[in-house]
């Protein structure tokens, strides 16, 4: 077993800084995001085709979502059960700590993504629609669009998962972490084929679930075994 130090967690810090720097990379540093949002984007259609397609928009979009709160029931379901058998501390604590610190990282997104005024690329000119594009860090522009789409809340779904890190060591952790960023590949690869976010959008959403499952680990302190 291992007691919680800032030591321990510095890989959520490391990973954050890193989404970061990619997500600046993507939108602001290179065309990249315009680049790979292009690849799926249909000028005789004049959208995304992809936008509404059953495997796509229902099964991975909405799939993914729901695996997801299932996944978050049933932790709380859990939680309950422990509580009321008032058995395995160590165990209901770690619980309780990924219930908080996950629905943290997708309060943290959502809360950012509400204040946002950058537009779902559907929505910019470049793309069939009427808004005009900025990068991150520029003025916002008269005719922005709706905003509301940075980062993406949709892959924060499967990112708020970097909450288990903080509760788990060695071969385990490196295993979750794995599987963690290969569902928020996912979840991001569906937005972004379906004309709903860039990829920096993604890696914001990943940076800001990262760095909020850290705040609270500092604060919580959970036990990993």
């Amino acid at each position: 077993m291992s007691r919680w130090g800032p030591a321990r967690d510095a890989d959520l810090l490391w990973l954050t800084l890193a989404f970061a720097a990619l997500a600046l990379l993507s939108n602001r540093w290179s065309g990249l995001d315009l680049r790979v949002s292009a690849h799926f984007f249909d000028a005789a259609t004049g959208g995304f085709t992809l936008r509404r397609d059953w495997l796509w928009s229902v099964l991975l979009h909405d799939g993914v979502k729901w695996l997801s709160v299932a996944a978050w029931l049933v932790l709380l379901a859990s939680w309950f059960a422990l509580r009321l058998r008032a058995r395995e501390p160590r165990c209901r604590a770690r619980v309780a700590f990924v219930l908080c610190a996950s629905l943290a990282a997708v309060v943290a997104v959502n809360l950012l993504r509400m204040q946002s005024a950058h537009s779902c690329p559907w929505y910019l000119a470049d793309f069939g629609g009427q808004a005009q594009l900025f990068r991150l860090f520029d003025g916002v522009p008269p005719n922005s669009g709706p905003g509301k789409c940075l980062p993406s809340g949709h892959a924060a779904s499967a990112f708020m998962w970097l909450a288990v890190l903080p509760v788990m060591c060695g071969t385990a952790r490196r295993r979750a972490l794995f599987a963690v960023l290969i569902l928020g590949g996912l979840a991001g690869m569906v937005q972004v084929v379906r004309g709903a976010h860039f990829p920096s959008h993604i890696l914001l959403a990943a940076a800001t679930c990262a760095i909020a499952v850290l705040g609270a680990a500092i604060v919580m302190r959970p036990p990993a075994g």
